[in-house]
């Protein structure tokens, strides 16, 4: 029963070592040809999987086809919000990077409903090999119209395409606002700050080393963030949805099925709150009451579980119904994607497709543990492994309050000063409370940075 049960966990998780490895080899290419080209390239990675997937007359094909396609996969998760983070103004980069995870939940909830239709057809191999399939749609409109958007200005920039930035610039920008002086002036500062880093090659190694920049330290916040997104539970919910509402709350298989659509369908919802509000409140409450409020979800489910377990079956199942509900209000507030956003706006130019890469690495390797564990602790431990997730989510408040920096309305050439200027490392996260007295105006629709007492004089 248990190497079946193993077996059946490889399967689902083998696609997110592929991611895992996806994200990490990116870095290079993303580099070296620009954003929009290594995107197309993932895309084009993704595809073949996804072809391979669909198309599969033997396990080994079903298990080289989730590898091939969490390559591909991967690659995008690293790409896209750095390129995202690199195209838009502090004031409003939040929400458009967040955005993703709008999409993200669309297109898990999607998938659910799919699969809660094809379950009428089980005995037809379209039961299976279309939702396979259906992801190749979305891969080729990234190939299709991905040149159709600006590169990145500041991947521009770096390599000494000015002429081409400023053209990027102005596309981005709103023209009826925005002036050339202006955007030459931005220029200019990103420049500058390029200059001013090391012109030494650049990798994963400069991690570990010492320096002003504190890179260690942001390393840690990437890996933290992603870590914190995958072990509060969210995707033993995704994943494992349909088996928690049949097995865990004791309901038929058409109505868990159902019900777990449902869940990822509010998640759709609960999304949009992150969206309205990443800009307003900032990256480091949302990440607070995000964890906070799992760790209470994973809390209530436990005792419901429990209950359940022990016959106390009055009532439990709906409560633990308004437990997984309770939770996805809060899961996409915080870590759905605003985690892929911390990672890329805190590090250095040189290297932020470097820390956006080992974020989503940290992600995906999380999200193999989750995959692989899952089915066996539910056999095993059964309501005791929604403890887990309660303490870490309690637990990840607590770090976020006392390690994490607020990243909100500072560019993205601010962030060297956010985390070198401070004399030592656990003084960066009060340095950004102080740093937040700075006020954003807009001075001839350019976000210009002034200290509050002088905005008051004037």
């Amino acid at each position: 029963m248990f190497l079946t049960i193993y077996f059946i966990g490889t399967v689902v998780a083998i696609y997110t070592i592929g991611c895992l490895i996806g994200a990490l080899s990116i870095t290079q290419l993303g580099n070296r040809i620009g954003r929009r080209k290594s995107l197309m390239i993932v895309a084009a990675v993704a595809t073949i999987g996804l072809v391979i997937q669909a198309t599969s007359y033997h396990i080994a094909q079903l298990v080289v086809g989730r590898i091939v396609s969490g390559i591909g996969i991967g690659g995008v998760n690293a790409v896209v919000p750095v390129w995202q983070s690199e195209c838009t103004k502090p004031k409003s980069r939040g929400k458009n990077v967040v955005v993703i995870g709008v999409f993200i939940a669309s297109g898990v909830a999607m998938a659910s409903w799919v699969n809660v239709g094809l379950s009428f057809v089980e005995e037809s191999e379209v039961s299976w090999r279309l939702p396979l399939a259906l992801p190749i749609v979305f891969t080729l409109l990234l190939l299709a119209f991905t040149l159709s958007f600006p590169e990145s200005p500041r991947w521009l920039i770096s390599k000494g395409r000015k002429a081409e930035a400023r053209g990027a610039m102005h596309a981005l920008a709103d023209k009826h606002i925005v002036s050339y002086e202006a955007i030459d002036a931005e220029i200019e500062t990103i420049s500058l700050a390029l200059r001013e880093s090391s012109t030494s090659e650049y990798g994963f190694v400069n991690f570990f080393k010492r320096g002003p920049q504190r890179l260690f330290y942001r390393l840690f916040l990437a890996v933290a963030v992603n870590f914190s997104a995958q072990m509060t539970g969210a995707n033993v919910i995704t994943y494992y949805g349909k088996t928690i509402f049949q097995e865990s709350l004791g309901l038929e298989a058409e109505k868990a099925a159902i019900l777990s659509a449902g869940v990822l369908t509010w998640k759709i919802f609960a999304a949009l709150s992150a969206y309205l509000s990443v800009d307003r409140f900032g990256r480091k409450p949302l990440f607070i009451v995000s964890a906070l409020g799992m760790g209470t979800s994973m809390a209530g489910l436990t005792g419901t579980v429990w209950a359940i377990d022990n016959r106390y079956t009055y009532g439990a199942s709906i409560a633990a119904t308004f437990f997984l509900f309770f939770y996805m209000s809060f899961f996409p507030l915080g870590f759905l994607a605003a985690n892929f956003l911390y990672a890329a706006e805190i590090a250095p130019q040189e290297l932020r497709i470097h820390l956006a890469a080992i974020g989503t690495a940290t992600h995906w390797l999380f999200n193999f543990v989750i995959a692989e564990i899952t089915p066996i602790a539910f056999a095993t431990i059964r309501w005791r492994y929604y403890i887990v997730y309660a303490v870490i989510g309690f637990s990840v408040a607590l770090m976020v309050y006392f390690v994490f920096p607020e990243t909100k309305g500072r560019s993205l050439e601010e962030m060297d000063r956010l985390f070198g200027d401070p004399e030592h490392w656990w003084k960066v996260t009060v340095y950004s409370r102080e740093m937040m007295g700075m006020e954003m105006v807009e001075v001839d629709g350019d976000d210009v940075k002034m200290d509050a007492s002088h905005i008051k004089k004037a």
